[in-house]
This record gives structure tokens, sequence and C-alpha cells, in this order.
């Protein structure tokens, strides 16, 4: 080995000699680091455990604090920790048992429930949620809770927490609060009487009274002031909290409206009150204090009166100067002719001479005029250029009111007034010819009676002569009916029963079959003799009327007559009380529910009787379900002795009667039908 390979070894060996005692250096220096690290982390994890038990010691402290129920729990409802109030309120502890908190929700407010807690899980938070749980007792109580989402080290959401506070007796109070808002709400909105809230005169509600009096809407009358809508202002005593005063109001449409105006002052803390107003209209009762003086004026000019022109000029005259109108027309009926006629006008539709102008004669039901009187009831016309009915009397005019006169729920007359301009005619002015009308129906009525007095009388007592010779006949008749028919008909059943009992010991079928039809024969004979006695005396007999009660009367007749068990009887609705002979209408009723009955040929009857109530008088039907009448037959069987074809079992008397009664209580009586379907008779009675 040469020289130089020995001396390159040597330094390298030289050179790895100082490096391993450099590393060994450096290995004494980072194991004294190390030793020194680990001293201080000791320390350090010391200290944090004596920090993580105080902070362990305050959290339980703090779990322990919580007043309302604390629970912890996984993501789907299993407690994994809850504080003692927490135990008390659902009666369950999870260090015990094993507990869900779904179970405890009311069952209508699952969905709502799970909904939430899923946005819970979304947001990680959640706020005031309301819904109502079980408690321990299963009482059901309202509950809040606000709640949050235990993230993990990763940020998954791994379990909720939340805080339930019971608020049962606060939502209990809320709902009455509540109630007892909208209830206070519903007063003052369906109140009759205005009312308006204001501060500083500035209007700030309103209730639908005050704006369908004034025309305005809420939002108009908010825009407006107290000042701005009071014509004529009360001075008010500004000290004194409650004022009561009439103001006159200005309406939307500048009608002008007196209110009894009670105006009571809210105080507040704040510098500026309230103040609430109560708003009675009285317009209507002001005018009818004038109303009055005038009807009352009216009445004393009338009275006594028995000249129908002279009431009819008083009457033209009162009424236009009262109501303001251009003109005023009394129509009156001329019984002769069945027209209206012009009696009586005022101003402009009379001459200098006091005679009516352009004097008109209309039928019933023609122009405005004659359909009020056909109708019976009062019409304004707004604009009569629109109307086809308008007839022009002495010039165009573009209003129109007409106000039938009734006396003893007849129309003699009509009042009627005409003016230049559209939509003039008013309510009012309505109810005061309304009021005229009736005030005056009775003084016409009396002096159109005196007129016709004369004249009746004559025609009354030609027809009481011959009513009385046509009774007597009547009479005469019945008496014949009653002895000379019925004798030789009882000898003639007796013969028939005597043939019949001789057939016996040598019987023959021919015989006996022609003993059996001619007793039918009798038997029917003697049907149609009493009912011709019932048909000639069911107007003879003179009874008081009575107050009837219809319903119970149906019921006797439904328990008399015979119904078989097949067949049923409905009252379909309470039939009223009537103040009627109360004979007669029973009659009637057994009649009609007789024949229903009687001829039905279905396996079940059914037979229903209901009322209906009008204006005048009261409506009634009795439908069955029987063989049902012909078209051709609906006039016919109220004819006496007028029977169905082929029907041996009818006498054609019944439905005689039942007409005749209906005639007598001046009501009408008619029919619907279908063959084999049934039949409904219709009958009215007055009221």
């Amino acid at each position: 080995m040469d020289y130089h390979k020995i001396r390159f070894l040597e330094e390298s060996l030289a050179q790895k000699d100082a490096a391993l005692k450099k590393a060994q250096e450096d290995i004494k220096k980072i194991s004294l680091d190390l030793d020194y690290k680990t001293e201080e982390l000791e320390t350090t994890r010391q200290n944090l455990s004596s920090i993580v038990n105080k902070k362990q010691l305050e959290i339980n402290s703090l779990f322990k604090s919580i007043i309302d129920p604390y629970i912890l729990m996984d993501l789907f409802g299993n407690v994994i920790k809850m504080n003692k109030a927490s135990i008390d309120f659902f009666g369950a502890n999870n260090n015990i048992e094993s507990f869900n908190v779904m179970d405890t929700l009311f069952h209508d407010d699952y969905e709502y429930a799970m909904k939430s807690f899923y946005q819970l899980i979304e947001k990680g938070t959640f706020r005031n949620f309301r819904t109502r749980i079980y408690d321990k007792h299963k009482n059901l109580k309202w509950v809040d809770i606000n709640c949050n989402i235990v993230y993990d080290h990763k940020g998954n959401p791994t379990l909720a927490q939340g805080i339930i506070r019971d608020i049962t007796k606060q939502k209990l109070q809320q709902d009455i609060f509540d109630e007892q808002k909208k209830q206070l709400d519903a007063i003052v909105e369906h109140s009759s009487i205005g009312i308006v809230l204001t501060q500083e005169d500035k209007i700030i509600k309103s209730n639908k009274a005050i704006q369908k009096l004034l025309g305005y809407t809420e939002e108009e009358l908010t825009t407006l002031s107290m000042s701005s809508i009071i014509e004529k202002k009360e001075i008010d005593n500004e000290e004194v909290s409650n004022t009561s005063t009439n103001k006159c109001y200005r309406s939307k449409s500048g009608k002008t409206i007196w209110a009894k105006t009670n105006t009571s002052v809210i105080k507040t803390t704040h510098k500026n009150n309230y103040q609430v107003a109560l708003i009675d209209d009285i317009t209507e009762e002001l005018q009818n204090q004038s109303l009055l003086l005038g009807l009352n004026s009216l009445m004393s000019s009338i009275l006594g009166k028995t000249n129908i022109h002279e009431i009819a000029w008083e009457i033209t005259a009162t009424s236009a100067k009262l109501l303001g109108f251009e003109d005023c027309v009394i129509y009156l009926l001329n019984y002769k002719t069945g027209k209206l006629e012009q009696i009586a006008a005022f101003e402009n539709k009379i001459d200098a001479n006091n005679i009516i102008t352009n004097q008109l004669e209309i039928s019933i039901g023609e122009g405005i005029v004659g359909s009020v009187a056909k109708e019976g009831k009062s019409e304004i016309i707004n604009d009569t250029s629109k109307d086809k009915r308008y007839i022009v009397d002495d010039k165009i005019r573009l209003s129109e009111i007409s106000v039938p006169i009734i006396a003893n729920n007849e129309v003699i007359g009509v009042i009627d007034s005409e003016h230049s301009t559209r939509n003039y005619f008013t309510t009012y002015h309505l109810k005061t010819l309304e009021t005229i009308a009736n005030l005056a129906s009775s003084q016409l009525k009396n002096a159109l009676n005196l007129q016709l007095r004369i004249e009746t009388d004559k025609k009354n007592k030609a027809l009481l002569k011959n009513l009385t010779s046509r009774n007597k006949e009547l009479k005469d008749f019945a008496h014949v009916v009653s002895h000379d028919l019925k004798s030789p008909l009882r000898s003639i059943n007796a013969l028939a029963n005597w043939i019949k009992e001789e057939n016996t010991i040598h019987p023959n079928k021919i015989i006996d079959e022609n003993t059996k039809l001619l007793l039918k024969k009798v038997d029917k004979m003697e049907y149609l003799i009493n009912g011709i006695l019932k048909y000639t005396s069911i107007d003879q007999v003179n009874s008081k009327k009575q107050k009837t009660d219809l319903n119970g009367l149906v019921k006797d007749i439904i328990d008399t007559i015979y119904v078989p068990k097949n067949f049923t009887v409905n009252i379909l609705n309470k039939l009223p009380k009537l103040n009627v002979e109360k004979f007669r209408v029973y009659q009637l009723f057994q009649n009609l529910i007789s024949n229903a009955v009687k001829y039905n040929d279905k396996q079940t009857g059914i037979i229903n009787v209901k009322c209906k109530e009008e204006q005048s008088h009261w409506q009634f039907s009795i439908e069955d379900n029987g063989i049902g009448i012909s078209d051709k037959y609906h006039k016919k069987i109220f004819e006496i002795f007028q029977t169905l074809e082929n029907n041996e079992n009818s006498t054609g008397v019944g439905l005689s009667i039942v007409k005749k009664i209906i005639d007598i209580c001046e009501g009408k009586i008619w029919l619907t039908s279908k063959v084999n379907e049934g039949t409904i008779f219709y009958f009215t009675l007055p009221k």
C-alpha cells in the first residue's frame, strides 16, 4: 500500500471521528432539550387538567342551576343527559331508563316538529320553537324550545341540546286576550253606531257604521280630520272628558247628516291624548219629528171628511209641500171600469180653476202606476228614460215614485209623484208616502164605500132575496134526499139481505153474485146521498173562527182515518196556527188525506203534508205516490158527481166538498200529477 493511500485513509478516519464526536454532542444536547420539554409538557398537562376539572365543575354547577328543563340528546331524540327540572317535568330519568323526547310530542304537532328538527340540523340553531308535549301526568303542555346542534371535531352534527320552557299559562292568557280582542273588534266593527278614534283632530281609525254613514272608505277617512267633516260644530268644553252633543256632519256626496255625538277622552302617558267619538245618526229622528207635525195636520184636515175628492186634494197638497215635490197625483180605482183614474193633483197638474189637466185613466198593470197597483208594492224609478213602462203625463220627468193605497189588503189607489231630475227620490220619501198612504187609506176607503153603499145595498137586497129562495130550495132538496130517497134505499137493502139469506138454503151462484152487486150499489148510493147532504150543508153551518193548531189537527186526522200498515203519512214541516172554522178545515184535510190513501196502488204508500208561508196566505200541499190523475181530469174532479174513468169507489162528491170549503175560506186549490207516479194537491188559506 503506498503512502498516498494510507494518508487518505487516515484523513477520512479523522473526519469520521470528528463527525461522530459532533453527533454525540448534538444527541446529548437534544436529549437535554427533550428532558426539558417533557418536564414542561407535564407541567402544562397538570395545569390543563386543573383547568378542565375547574370547567367541569363550573358546567356541572351551571347544569344544576338551570331552572327550566334541559336535555342533551342524539339526532334521533334519545336523551343522553337531562337536568333535575327535566326529570321532574317528564317523570323520566335517562340514567335509569331509555327516554326519547319524540314520544312526548302531541300527535297533531309531530309533522311540524319533524320539519323544524330538519331545519335545526341545517341551520344549527332554532329559537322560540313552540309545540305541544305531554308531561309526566300526561297533561298536554305548550312549551317554548330553544336549541342548538353540537358538532364533533370534524364539524359534523352529532348531538342536539335545548332548554324547554313551559308556557301553557302564558299561552292560555294570550289566547284569552286574543279572543277578547277579536270580540271587541267584532263589536266595534259591527256596531250600528259609528265609532271614530282621533288624535289631535286627525282620524286614526273608524268602523264600518261611520264609513257607511258618511260614504267614505276607511283609507279615505284616515286622510281627513274630524273638523273637516263637521259642518256645524257645537262649542265643547275641552276640560270635560266626556261630552254629548248633536252635530251636523257632511257626507262624501255632500249630504247633511245630523248625529248625536258622544266624545270620550282617553288619557295616555304621552302628551297627546286620544278621543273616541260615538256617532249615532238622528237625521231620520229629526225628520220624523217634522213629519209627525205634518201628518198630524193632514189627519186633522181629512178627519170626518166623506167626499173622496176633498180627501184626495188635501193629501196631494200636504204630501207635495211636506216633501218638496214638483207634483203629486192621486189615482183611485174605478170599480165599474176596473181602471185607475186621476182624481186629485198638486199645482203643475191643475189649471187656474183647480181642474186636472190631461186627466189620465190607466189600466191595472199598465205603466209604472198600473204595475204598482197590480203588485201592491211601492217603486222608485231613478231614470224614467230607461223604463219602458213610463207614461208621459203633462211633461217628461226623469224620476218617479209610486206608492199603492191599500185598504183591507186591497189596492184602491196610488199616490204618484215625478221630478225633473234623475235619482231625486229617496227611501225617506218612499217611507213618508207609504205612511201617508196608510193613514189616508181608511178615509178614502170609507168615502168610497159611502158612494157605493146605496148601489151595493140595492144589489144586496136582490141577491139576498135570490139567496133566500135558493136556500129554501136547497133545504127542500136535502129533505127529499134524507127522507124520500133513504127510505126506499133502506127497503132495497133489507130485501137484498133477505134474498141473500134465502139463497143460503138453496145456493145459487148467479143469485149470490147479483145480490152482492146489488148491496154494493146500495152502499154506493148511500155514500152518494151522504155526500150530497154534506155538500149542500157545508156552507149553511155557521161557526165562529178560532185559533186552530193545524199541526195537531192533521195528527188527529191521521190517527182517526184508516191508514194501512204499509202506508206512512208524514208532516214535513211544522204547520201554522190559523184563525179558522175548525170543522171545515178538518173536513178539508180529512178528504184530501183520505183520497191520497184510498187512490194509492203502490206496495208502499207515502203521503207528505207540508206548508209554505207567503205574504198574505199559507200554501199547503198534500203529495202522494198513488195512481195519479190525467191532465184532462184536473178541473173536472172538482165538480160534483164527476169521477175518474172506471172508478166505482168514487161518488164524485169528496173533492167538490174540498173545493167548496176552499171557496168559503177565500183560498185557491190546484194540482199537479203524473199518471202512475202520484199527485200533489196545493191549496191556500188566508193568514
